[in-house]
């Protein structure tokens, strides 16, 4: 009871992980593709805050140092009570300091850095334009083109009388730290380039693992079938053996008007059908041993439409490139091309349309077998290689997978799907191309 259980156990973690493998992928992308997107968003909105905060104090950096300036040099207009005393002008010689100047309420100019200017009348700048505000400032550019930070601030002497001192500040440090954060921009443009490129791979690497992963069970599932197989096929064979000899035997003793003669043919008919079974199912099994030759698809396709197709009313094109080449076992790619013509010509029952064509494609060589039938319902497709699953009533569901089994065996690949503008069905066997077909 407790192997019992524990097999129990083991058959329901597998057939869970059978469901959901299919999903794991789908899975994977979204969970990867959410966490990309969530980790890009925070990364450009930090960024985003970053420059942001870099911008606002590299202007509060300028406001406080003209704010400074102009404390500074009201201080010592109160205590000098000389506008043009060694002490402004020494405020004013900080090398951040473009110019300044003071203008009294009519425009005149009190002061100037530059002082042949003093004297000057600047009547735009006159008492009813100055600002509101004690203090204000803003950006502006120069007549050479530099910018720079105006910064206007009301002086308030000690007889009560108020002067406007003008002070224009190069913002070059200031925005030197600004093009600096704005490279931040370059970076972490890199850093997302880098980031989604990791992703991408870790999903491709992912995805790849799991699909090995599925075909190594697939392939353990088909030898464990295949073992079974071959045990149950033949011990049958046997035991057929002796039925058929002796149904042949008594069948040859009888003479033609005894009606027991016509029952044996029956049996014999059955017999014959469950041998063939048989052989199939000991071809499945069978461990193969591939003779690998540089051989000439386009005779084998000719036979095999010979011999599956030989009583087939439809109409049969065969489309190649002289001289291709590919590697492969001789047998059983005939095989094959055989168990392939057949279905498709199965599919279009008595007519239609079949279409033959072999092409080189890089380093293969790939074998189209195109039919006019009713094509393959969707539903059927992911089933259609696995052992004994089969659409047809008389069908043993083992001609797809011997083929799948043989091609991938000689190192090339076999899928079956609907054509994409027609109807119909096309399976596409695609081989190793051989060095050979190059120098023809």
């Amino acid at each position: 009871m407790a192997h019992e259980k524990k097999a129990d156990s083991r058959h329901a973690v597998t057939l869970s992980q059978s469901l959901t493998r299919p999903y794991l992928p789908i899975i994977l992308r979204v969970s990867l593709a959410i966490f990309l997107l969530i980790s890009s968003a925070a990364i450009l909105y930090t960024t985003a805050q970053n420059f942001h905060s870099v911008q606002m104090l590299s202007t509060q950096a300028l406001e406080s140092t003209a704010l400074a300036l102009s404390s500074s040099a009201e201080t010592a207009l109160r205590a000098t009570g000389n506008i043009a005393s060694a002490k402004i002008r020494e405020i004013f010689s900080d090398r951040v300091v473009a110019y300044a100047l003071i203008l009294g309420q009519d425009g005149t100019i009190l002061f100037h850095t530059n002082p042949r200017l003093v004297g000057s009348f600047f009547p735009e700048a006159s008492s009813e334009k100055w600002p509101s505000t004690m203090a204000s400032g803003q950006r502006i550019k120069l007549l050479t083109g530099l910018p720079a930070y105006e910064f206007n601030y009301i002086l308030h002497l000690p007889d009560g009388a108020v002067e406007l001192l003008r002070l224009v500040l190069y913002t070059t440090p200031a925005d030197r730290i600004v093009s600096d954060a704005r490279r931040m921009w370059w970076i972490v443009g890199a850093i997302l380039i880098l980031l989604w490129t990791v992703g991408i791979l870790l999903e491709r690497v992912f995805t790849r693992h799991l699909r090995l992963q599925g075909e190594l069970e697939q392939r353990n599932q088909l030898a464990l079938i295949g073992q079974m197989t071959a045990v149950l096929a033949h011990e049958i064979r046997n035991a057929l053996g002796s039925i058929k000899g002796y149904v042949q035997w008594v069948h040859e003793k009888l003479e033609k008007p005894d009606p027991k003669k016509d029952g044996l043919s029956v049996a014999l008919q059955g017999v014959s059908r469950i041998e063939t079974l048989v052989n199939e199912l000991l071809g499945f099994s069978r461990k193969e041993k591939y003779r690998i030759e540089c051989l000439n698809p386009v005779d084998l396709i000719q036979e095999a439409i010979d011999t599956a197709g030989s009583s087939w009313k439809g109409k049969v094109e065969l489309q190649s490139k002289p001289g291709i080449r590919a590697m492969g076992d001789r047998e059983k790619l005939y095989l094959s091309l055989a168990n392939g013509i057949r279905n498709a010509i199965q599919a279009m029952e008595g007519n239609g349309n079949l279409r033959i064509s072999v092409y080189p494609d890089g380093r293969w060589v790939n074998i189209l077998i195109k039919d006019t039938g009713p094509g393959i319902p969707a539903e059927e497709i992911p089933r259609l290689f696995t052992p004994f699953h089969t659409t047809k009533t008389d069908g043993t569901g083992l001609g797809l997978a011997y083929s799948m089994k043989v091609v991938e065996g000689m190192g090339g690949k076999i899928s079956l799907a609907n054509r994409k503008k027609n109807c119909g069905a096309v399976l596409t066997i695609r081989l190793p191309r051989t060095r050979e077909s190059d120098s023809e």
